[in-house]
């Protein structure tokens, strides 16, 4: 889902896969701005990718500023990203806005360096600046505890929006797009969700939301959790985040199929002042 196609990959490692300029990549991202008591951010997101593009578990990716998220082992960017400021960013392939071209800077590097600013308005102000035409289509979110953007980039240019409170999804489309079905269907499971109070049981409703399959099929890409063996591809990873009222983020990951994965939490990389001992919970 993530950033470049044939650049970024999930929480998954292995070989070098060859480059599939044509192939598509569908992915999710459901987003919860101010509907829930205690956690006034909740992102949960699919991560769909060829199986043998390597990259990391979730690890320290600056220290100064702290930022975390998983690491592409190609291009060194990433998809989705926490600062120590409460700030997350995530970046998906956005269709129908241009046609890919692998010549084109990584996008993963883009998420990576907007990572470093502390709120939604400085990397706003930041991607102003940019040229979105030195980049493949993108859909970029960065929210906080208080704010939140989405900025469409592609043939169109660069249009920058506030996140509402309410529901959102992007599935490589417009975000929102009820018109595409799997963002259609991806904003009903997350409307349809009794979100839970406390942050375990939390964590574990939203992964398992994320291993949905589309009605009648296991592996149709109308579901969250994609399988397409033929062609080793599909959700390669998983990623929670909640952000509390403070400020603090709780940072969840899955290596894997969503409907096959377990959780673990990744937080302590948010936490711990010595990064050497801020190891991943298996």
């Amino acid at each position: 889902m993530w950033g470049d196609g044939e650049v970024l990959s999930g929480f998954a490692s292995g070989k070098v896969a060859p480059c599939r300029p044509k192939s598509l990549r569908v992915c999710t991202l459901l987003l919860w701005k101010n509907r829930h008591p205690v956690y006034p951010i909740i992102i949960a997101a699919n991560r769909d990718e060829f199986e043998e593009r390597p990259s990391t578990e979730p690890q320290r990716l600056h220290d100064r500023p702290l930022v975390v998220g998983g690491r592409d082992e190609v291009a060194g960017g990433t998809w989705l990203a926490v600062n120590e400021t409460g700030t997350l960013v995530a970046l998906t392939n956005r269709r129908g806005a241009g046609r890919h071209d692998p010549r084109k800077r990584s996008r993963g590097l883009l998420v990576r360096e907007l990572a470093q600013l502390a709120t939604p308005a400085g990397i706003a102000a930041s991607l102003r600046e940019l040229d979105p035409h030195a980049y493949n289509p993108f859909v970029f979110i960065a929210v906080d505890r208080s704010a939140g953007i989405a900025a469409h980039a592609g043939d169109d240019g660069l249009r920058i929006e506030p996140i509402l409170d309410g529901v959102h999804a992007v599935t490589n489309w417009e975000m929102d797009e009820r018109r595409h079905p799997k963002t259609r269907h991806a904003l009903d499971i997350a409307r349809a969700l009794r979100l839970e109070r406390e942050r375990e049981p939390l964590a574990a409703q939203l992964h398992h939301a994320l291993a949905d399959h589309a009605p009648g099929e296991h592996g149709n890409d109308g579901g969250l959790c994609v399988h397409r063996p033929a062609e080793q591809y599909g959700t390669v990873s998983s990623a929670i985040v909640l952000l509390d009222a403070g400020g603090q983020a709780n940072f969840y990951y899955a290596r894997g199929h969503a409907c096959e994965s377990r959780i673990s939490d990744a937080s302590a990389l948010l936490r711990t002042e010595d990064s050497a001992s801020a190891r991943v919970e298996r």
